[in-house]
């Protein structure tokens, strides 16, 4: 039990996760739950990939209400691609930018745990001057 949510590890556990390519031919590895708005985007810590506990658990709250949710491993991370030593911050806000814009539609709300949070915080401050440049035109 994490957070009074009890864990429906065999769910979680045995399913294999899904296979994003990104355009340089590296590959994020994830998991996803279709649902209502807005969805919950989970990013990880330093070292830690998406099975830890917190990411679990958002993800059977985010089942229980029926909301849309993804988690994932950045480059070099658990089932992702990638050396581990070859990451870097900016490489892994691209892992968090490329998922959001390729596999989640509307708003969502990214919920970031230690090194997650500055990594949603670098995603959010891209997608805003992206929105700039485009209301701009």
């Amino acid at each position: 039990m994490v957070g009074g949510i009890v864990h429906n590890s065999e769910y979680s556990m045995v399913k294999a996760p899904e296979i994003l390519t990104r355009d340089d031919g590296g590959t994020i590895a994830y998991h996803r739950i279709i649902g209502k708005s807005p969805g919950v985007m989970f990013l990880t810590g330093f070292k830690s990939d998406m099975t830890g506990s917190k990411a679990i658990a958002l993800e059977e709250l985010c089942r229980r209400r029926g909301q849309g949710f993804i988690r994932f491993d950045y480059f070099g991370h658990g089932q992702s691609s990638g050396a581990f030593e070859d990451g870097t911050i900016g490489r892994w806000k691209d892992d968090a930018v490329c998922t959001l814009d390729q596999l989640t539609e509307g708003p969502q709300v990214i919920v970031g745990s230690s090194m997650g949070g500055w990594i949603m915080l670098l995603t959010a401050l891209q997608d805003l001057s992206f929105q700039s440049v485009l209301n701009d035109k």
